[in-house]
């Protein structure tokens, strides 16, 4: 087991470019997988579930792209 494999939730908006307050409502609201509890103030996120879920949003066939359609 190697411990560098458990991110900080700093260190999960770091890498999906999001503040600490979005890891924690993105959590609240089921979006961004759980965290675990290493101790009463130490909760950490396994980096292969990040980056699992990431994956998964990228290859999401259902993507909506926020850019307006062109009139033709």
């Amino acid at each position: 087991m190697s411990y560098s494999n458990y991110i900080s939730k700093k260190q999960v908006a770091r890498i999906l470019g999001i503040s600490t307050s979005s890891v924690s409502r993105w959590v609240k609201t089921n979006n961004l997988p759980h965290p675990f509890k290493l101790g009463p103030n130490i909760v950490k996120w396994d980096i292969k579930e990040i980056e699992k879920w990431i994956e998964e949003r990228k290859n999401n066939r259902g993507f909506i792209s926020h850019k307006p359609e062109k009139n033709k």
